[in-house]
């Protein structure tokens, strides 16, 4: 009698909870699919974005880094627009993780007085503007690139970013509001620093006229070659100070 008393007792216990898991499962398992769509950021697919997107985007994938750079820079007849969300590979928020990243290597290897990388405490706001310039003789070819600003909490610096998609920085401007934060990476470079250039600027006048920075202002200071890796294409790497303001910028050779 015991016994059956005891079966009874577990038999009720298990339908017990298998009536609860029953209810409860589907919505634990539909609140953790929702919590992933929520969290995944989809790309559009190729078949939603305007044909021109779409050829722009395929013709734009092949072309090297001094391709872009003549596109950016109006080497090639070319202009500058807005480029939309959905033309672009990542969003704004991603876009600004790699530049933190790109950065970050850039002021490891010294071409950079500042780490952007929120590791090293620093806190910085942001805003990021999506880039096109695209050819006007085929309408095809398109380099994509951002804008991306970052401000210090304190206001005391202040970094405007040009990068390509791929996470190429093609141009890094800083601006100290403290004089003395420049001049100790100014002592790192001259150090460090085995080519020093002299002050000419003539041979890249109108190259960066896209960045709205005045050059004359600014002191050449550092002109090196570096090579892509991709394509095994070498560019120059230009190095300008000036007091409180800092620029690093690339060249196609």
């Amino acid at each position: 009698m015991k016994k059956d008393s005891f079966k009874l007792i577990i038999m009720s216990v298990a339908v017990i909870c298998i009536v609860i898991a029953g209810i409860m499962v589907p919505g634990i398992v539909l609140e953790a699919n929702q919590k992933s769509e929520h969290d995944h950021v989809a790309k559009v697919p190729k078949s939603y974005l305007p044909s021109g997107s779409v050829m722009a985007k395929e013709a734009s994938a092949n072309l090297k880094l001094s391709e872009k750079l003549s596109l950016i820079d109006g080497q090639w007849d070319s202009t500058t627009d807005d480029a939309a969300s959905y033309e672009m590979d990542e969003q704004d928020y991603q876009a600004v993780a790699t530049c933190r990243k790109s950065i970050e290597k850039l002021y490891d290897e010294k071409l950079y007085p500042v780490n952007l990388s929120p590791d090293y405490s620093n806190w910085y706001t942001w805003e990021a503007a999506a880039k096109k310039a695209s050819d006007n003789t085929f309408n095809t070819y398109t380099a994509y690139y951002w804008i991306i600003r970052f401000e210090k909490y304190d206001g005391t610096q202040n970094h405007t970013i040009w990068m390509l998609e791929d996470g190429t920085i093609i141009m890094a401007k800083a601006h100290m509001k403290d004089i003395s934060d420049m001049s100790e990476y100014k002592e790192v470079l001259q150090a460090d620093d085995e080519s020093q250039a002299e002050n000419d600027l003539s041979a890249y006048k109108g190259y960066f006229d896209y960045s709205g920075i005045d050059f004359s202002k600014l002191n050449l200071i550092s002109e090196t070659t570096a090579v892509e890796q991709k394509n095994n294409e070498s560019y120059e790497v230009l190095q300008f100070l000036q007091e409180n303001e800092y620029v690093y910028a690339i060249h196609e050779k």
